[in-house]
């Protein structure tokens, strides 16, 4: 990973990247992201000294510094050093994503009686008005509340309390200029996710299934009757709601009564929860039912009556949680997995199976000890109690059509041809696979290119000596039900005279075409020569990364963020729009 140093004016002044033998490199790095926070944190040593020599460059690190990097979609991930320690042979730093303001900034106390908007809160406070950052996306804007502060606190402190009280979720994206000073840090605010109605910050992750076994370690599930109630009686600290007149009656899914409440009497019911969970009061001759009552301020009848509601939708029933531990290798994979991103999980220890929908609330990244990286998962939703055959095989069917295929290109005299003599042919063979599996696939069709052009609709191609001048590049599509599902390219060469060249081959970990804009890929530069891999470390050559746009354009921002050395580098949706050509060019280092 290649992670920018920037001065205290915020402009890049170094990097650090362990792929550079000559850069600064780091280890015991951890990249911490918080759902409920909004926030991130990143932690990390630098070593100092290389070949026994004190790099110039960290003496550029500093209090005053700052660290970025850019994430897996491509966005950009801005710290501000909050401590730094410093020894004979490393500088250990903690950082934090927000900027100084709003960590150490101080809200005053409010004493207000007028609703408002969460934009006016913001305001007020100074959050959007004195901090640089700017509301984007607003799905809390037409919510009206009225809120009160009785003591002063941290402008981090004031931002979570405001939002939690608008019932919502944020985020922040930051964006950088080219020469690395901050552009705009841009505030999201989410209605809250509930994991049925509401997604709240990330996406619905279809295409992703954790499944025990695979990628989940363990699933456990705890059920607690300890805050069960089925009856209560909900009082006005106003004395100005008669409870005792209301009535209301809500069915569930199935037609039946599940809460009601009669005119004239003090008690609502949660009759079915009644009947599951009886009272042991029963055996003297007692009712079943269990009782809270509770006293809230309120304005209207109807507020009212939806406490009641909210209370037993949330109680009359066993509280089930679930402790789901993902393995780090899901989070080293091409998913890309993002804060508030809603995922399945299944696991078939359980009687009669189960199905859970959960969100990404915590994602812990180590570049250099993968095996620390973590999933936390909260927010956890039961699908199905009793799966059928019939549901099993509609899930397996769902998982089935979101997992990509994996293109694998074989030849069996290599990819070089010399002065026409043996081998005379080499013969290419196109093999897909389903995710992770060994198993090969057979798809319906392929379809071969020679230099982009169609040229044979097989599984396997026969190329002879004779069919190359200099270089060529072959590649296959696959196809499964009419769509494009794998494809992989190669480039042969043809030496005359002289000394074997060097040939540059650029694989992709998740092939090269995509769909519903979910792009998510490694490319690695793969040297050549003698069909033989050369400087698979990548310690040997310089690799410099290129793109072009769908119109031909030469793209140079893309080109100057991505002007230092990297044998791999991650393409996501955010370096694609609709179509572009990525290039790489290999020069020997010294």
């Amino acid at each position: 990973m290649e992670i920018n140093i920037h001065g205290e004016d915020m402009k890049y002044v170094a990097v650090m990247d362990n792929s550079l033998p000559k850069a600064l490199h780091y280890t015991n790095d951890l990249w911490h992201r918080y759902l409920t926070q909004g926030a991130a944190t990143f932690s990390t040593t630098i070593l100092k000294k290389i070949n026994g020599n004190i790099h110039p460059d960290s003496e550029l690190i500093t209090d005053q510094s700052y660290i970025s990097f850019k994430d897996e979609k491509g966005n950009d991930q801005l710290f501000t050093i909050l401590k730094l320690i410093e020894d004979n042979n490393t500088i250990s730093i903690e950082c934090y994503n927000l900027v100084l303001k709003l960590l150490n900034g101080q809200a005053s106390s409010m004493d207000n009686t007028v609703a408002h908007s969460i934009k006016w809160y913001l305001e007020q406070f100074g959050i959007t008005t004195y901090s640089g950052v700017k509301i984007g996306i607003n799905e809390l804007s037409s919510k009206l509340i009225t809120l009160n502060f009785d003591s002063e606190e941290t402008n981090v402190a004031r931002l979570l309390s405001i939002i939690n009280s608008f019932d919502g979720e944020f985020e922040f994206i930051t964006t950088l200029n080219s020469d690395g000073t901050l552009k705009e840090v841009i505030l999201n605010l989410y209605q809250e996710g509930d994991g049925i109605k509401t997604q709240g910050v990330g996406s619905i992750r279809n295409d992703v299934n954790l499944v025990y076994g695979d990628n989940v370690t363990g699933v456990t599930r705890t059920s607690s009757k300890e805050t069960l109630f089925n009856a209560t009686t909900v009082y006005d600290s106003n004395h100005k709601i008669n409870w005792k007149q209301l009535s209301f009656t809500k069915k569930n899914s199935d037609g039946d009564v599940e809460f009601y409440k009669k005119a004239g009497d003090m008690t609502a019911y949660a009759p079915i929860s009644a009947q599951k969970y009886p009272s042991l009061s029963t055996i003297n001759g007692g009712t079943p039912y269990t009782r809270k009552d509770f006293t809230i301020e309120i304005k209207k009848d109807t507020d009212l009556v939806a406490y009641a509601l909210s209370q037993f939708a949330q109680y009359a029933y066993p509280t089930i949680t679930y402790d789901v531990t993902a393995s780090s290798s899901l989070l080293n994979s091409s998913y890309g997995l993002g804060i508030g991103d809603t995922i399945k999980v299944q696991d078939d220890n359980f009687a009669g199976g189960l199905i859970l929908q959960a969100r990404v609330s915590e994602i812990e990244l180590s570049d250099t000890n993968p095996l620390n990286s973590k999933l936390t998962l909260s927010n956890y939703v039961k699908l199905q109690s009793q799966i059928s055959d019939g549901s099993l095989s509609q899930l397996q069917a769902l998982v089935d059509a979101n997992t990509p295929y994996k293109a694998e290109l074989t030849t069996d005299n290599g990819v070089q041809f010399k002065n026409n003599a043996t081998p005379t042919s080499t013969t290419l063979g196109a093999h897909i696979f389903k995710g992770s599996s060994t198993t090969e696939t057979i798809a319906d069709s392929y379809e071969w290119f020679k230099d982009g052009v169609s040229i044979a609709t097989t599984q396997t191609l026969t190329v002879n000596a004779t069919d190359v001048t200099s270089t060529a590049v072959y590649s296959y599509q696959a196809t499964i039900a009419g769509k494009v599902v794998a494809s992989k390219s190669v480039t042969i060469t043809n030496v005359n005279d002289g000394t074997s060249p060097i040939n540059l081959v650029i694989d992709s970990s998740n092939g090269y075409q995509f769909k519903n804009n979910i792009i998510n890929t490694t490319f690695t530069a793969i040297l050549y020569q003698n069909n033989k891999e050369i400087d698979s470390d990548g310690t040997k050559f310089a690799y410099i990364w290129s793109k072009t746009n769908s119109d031909g354009t030469v793209d140079t921002a893309w080109n100057l963020a991505h002007q230092t050395s990297q044998k791999s580098i991650t393409i996501t949706n955010s370096d694609v729009w609709q179509r572009a050509t990525f290039d790489c060019t290999a020069e020997p280092l010294n």
